[in-house]
């Protein structure tokens, strides 16, 4: 996670349906929500959830 604030903070996210990446807001409630609707992928009801770094690096070692 990067920026925070009182609320919130600033993380990598992806979409559960369709696994585009973008960023996200995470509430200090749990809830994960895109940082603005022109960075979000092209799912009709996007479900984001964080990412953390380390899925990345797992995602990558295992791409052909």
């Amino acid at each position: 996670m990067t920026t925070r604030d009182e609320t919130k903070e600033k993380a990598l996210g992806v979409c559960e349906d369709c696994g585009e990446l973008f960023t996200v807001w995470i509430r200090d409630d749990g809830s994960v929500y895109p940082i603005s609707p022109n960075n979000v992928c092209g799912c009709e009801a996007p479900t984001p959830r964080q990412i953390d770094e380390a899925e990345l690096i797992d995602e990558e070692r295992s791409d052909p």
